[in-house]
């Protein structure tokens, strides 16, 4: 469980620090563009990576 809270609490803080130097350099909207793309792909690695249980 502690491990999961470090990358969970990281990815907030660091997070938020992406999206301002993003938001600071290509605008806001830019910014949102750029951090939905980093959600897709890491929700595609995660469906890559994970399989389920249930037949």
């Amino acid at each position: 469980m502690g491990g999961y809270r470090l990358w969970r609490d990281g990815g907030f803080a660091v997070g938020a620090l992406l999206a301002g130097a993003l938001a600071d350099a290509y605008g806001l909207t830019g910014a949102v563009w750029a951090l939905a793309v980093l959600s897709a792909a890491a929700g595609v690695v995660v469906a890559e990576r994970t399989y389920g249980t249930h037949p």
